[in-house]
Order: C-alpha cells, then structure tokens, then sequence
C-alpha cells in the first residue's frame, strides 16, 4: 500500500522547525556570559609619595613687651613751663623734652660769676703784693713776719677762689638742668606732667619705652613644660607687620603653675624688625623637633576606612590599599610615620570611592 503525504503536513513541519530555531537563538542570549557588564575602571589623580623636613611645632598666642622701660626725672625742681613730647612720639638722645622755669637759676648764676669775679681781683692783687713783699724782704725792708701773712692770704683767697668757680659750675648745671634732654632712645609711653606743675628733684616726668630690643612672652600648658627646653629655635609674627617672620631662641622659661594657673611661660628676645611695639600680640612656633626625609602625601590621600587610616597605591592601574601610620599635618600634606615608602605613587582625587583591588584610570599624576 502507496501512502501519499499531504500538503499541509508539510507546512506544519516548516513551522515548527522555525519555532524550534527562535527557541535556541533566545536561550542562547539568556547564557551568563553575555549578561556580565564590562568592568569599568574609577577615574583619579594620583601623586607619587615624597620627602621633605619635618618639624613639629607648637604655637602660642602672647604678647611683646619692652626690656627697658626707665623714667625720666627731674634733676632741679622748678615749674615746668613747656611740653616738647606727647605720648607715643618717638624721641632720640639728645632731645629736648621739657623746659623748667630759669628766673631764679639765671639769678644765682649770675651772682655765683659775680662772686668769682670779685675773688679773681683779690687773688690778683694778693700775688702783686707777696711778688713786692719779696722783693723787699731780700732788702730786709719789712719783716718776715709780714711776708708769711701776705702768703697766707693769697692761699686763702686761691681757696676761695676755687670754691668760687665750683659754684658756679653748679648753678651753671643747675641752669642746664632746666631743659630736660632725653638720655635714651624710645617711645614715649606715659607723660606725667603738665605745663604749670612744680616738681621737685627726682619727680617722674616721662615713662620712656626702649623699643629696639623686645621681649616675647609666651603662655604654654604645663603639660609641655618636659618638652621645652632654653636654646630651642622659636619663630615669631605679629599681627602688626604679618609679612615679616623673626627667628630667636628661647631664653627664659618662668614656672607660673598655681592654683589659678596652670601654665609656664615662654621669653625669647628679638631685635625689632622696624614696626613692631610693645604691647602688641605675637604668635609664636616652638620648634620641638624636626625630622629629616619624612614621607610626605596630600591630605586628600588618606581615607579612613574599618582597618583604619589607609591610602592606596596605585600599581598596573589597580588601586592597592596600604595601611599607615601618620604624624604632622603641613600646609595640605600629612606626614606618613609608617607603612609607605617615598616615590610610591598614591592616589588623590577619588580615593574615597576606592576599595582594594580596584580597576583605576589616572587622569593626572603629579
């Protein structure tokens, strides 16, 4: 028996053929492999690791003072009739500063010139008549007794005579005295009198303060009072001229802890370096130590992470992460103690989005 396919046998093997070849295609497109995103690598910058002096430093705030701050009294007592100075005009040696009343000084020194004046005239008549005596006791004129008196009076009169003329260096000075001229150089700091006061031989007049060489006093707790030590290198500044930076050393350290105070404080003496005044802030850094050929890396590069203080490193674009161990913070770096080595390259930008083993890309490396 001859059996004889017929056509739509064939159209349904055709479809079913095509239904099995879709159903292959679509499994093959659901396989793991083809569903796995690429990998993509964390954009950076990075820096290599380098090495610079160290110093750890501790600031504190204080003040400057004037090593010297003497007075300016008066020397004769008298009424002050002019003021030439104000406070916080600067004065040099030999400066009038003040001027006291001369009547009665002009007075007794005229009659103390007087007075030589007279006694010069005895004393030059005196030696004429003991130079007439001698020649007239050698012609046994007059006796000796009479020449050994005129003797003596010409000693008397040179006594007096040289009295005279100490006395009249006194009123002379005394004159002199009445114009107050400043001994020192400085700044006036305090005036302490007026025009028509009286003073009296020793009264203050001006507080002078001697400003070419100041005093910085600086407080610290008395924890770092083991730390601290006479010579250590300390640098100043003021608030007056922040431009300008003075280096000195410390000369004194006083123990001021008490019970209201706990505390040391700090003297370091400094040449003015032109406009700095007593009174005036200063901050200064106590250099307590410096270590040479510390590892340095930008702040940026230490991340904190669950083993603590990290950076990573960066090797075949793969960010490896390094814990390590940090010591001083300068101006955006941070010293690296431990676990680092120098010319290792680290990365800056983006290391917070890092974890270890991480693909980067570096776009800048310093």
């Amino acid at each position: 028996m001859i059996l004889t396919a017929r056509p739509w046998s064939l159209l349904t093997l055709l479809v079913a053929a095509l239904l099995s070849s879709c159903g292959g295609d679509k499994a093959a497109n659901n396989s793991p492999e083809s569903a796995k995103p690429p990998v993509r690598a964390t954009i950076i910058t990075a820096v290599a690791a380098t090495t610079q002096t160290v110093e750890v430093v501790e600031r504190s705030v204080g003040a400057l003072e004037s090593l010297f701050t003497p007075e300016i009294s008066a020397e004769v007592e008298g009424r002050i009739v002019n003021t030439l100075v104000r406070v916080g005009d600067p004065i040099v040696p030999g400066q009038l500063l003040a001027e006291l009343d001369t009547v009665d000084y002009n007075i007794a020194e005229r009659a103390a010139r007087a007075e030589v004046s007279q006694l010069e005239a005895l004393h030059t008549n005196q030696q004429q008549t003991v130079k007439r005596f001698a020649s007239l006791i050698e012609a046994k004129l007059i006796s000796t007794d009479r020449y050994d008196e005129a003797k003596a009076q010409l000693q008397s009169l040179s006594g007096q005579l040289k009295g005279a003329r100490e006395r009249l260096k006194q009123k002379q000075r005394g004159l002199t005295k009445t114009r107050v001229i400043s001994p020192y150089k400085g700044i006036i700091d305090d005036e302490l009198i007026s025009v028509g006061d009286f003073v009296k031989v020793g009264d203050p007049l001006f507080q002078v303060t001697n400003i070419d060489v100041l005093r910085a006093r600086l407080p610290l707790p008395q924890i770092l009072a083991a730390k601290v030590s006479r010579g250590q290198e300390i640098r100043l500044t003021s608030p007056l001229d922040p431009e300008t930076s003075v280096a000195s050393t410390i000369q004194q350290i006083r123990p001021t802890v008490g019970t209201n105070n706990r505390a040391i404080d700090i003297l370091a003496l400094i040449d003015n370096p032109g406009n700095w005044q007593p009174g005036a802030s200063v901050t200064g850094e106590i250099i307590l130590q410096r270590r040479e050929n510390a590892v340095v890396v930008p702040k940026t590069s230490l991340v904190l992470r669950p083993a603590g203080k990290v950076v990573y490193v960066i090797a075949n674009d793969v960010a490896r992460q390094r814990v390590v161990e940090t010591g001083e913070y300068i101006d955006g770096f941070i010293e690296i103690t431990a676990g680092l080595a120098s010319d290792e390259i680290v990365a800056v930008s983006g290391a917070g989005f890092l974890s270890d083993g991480a693909p980067v890309s570096i776009t800048e490396a310093r």
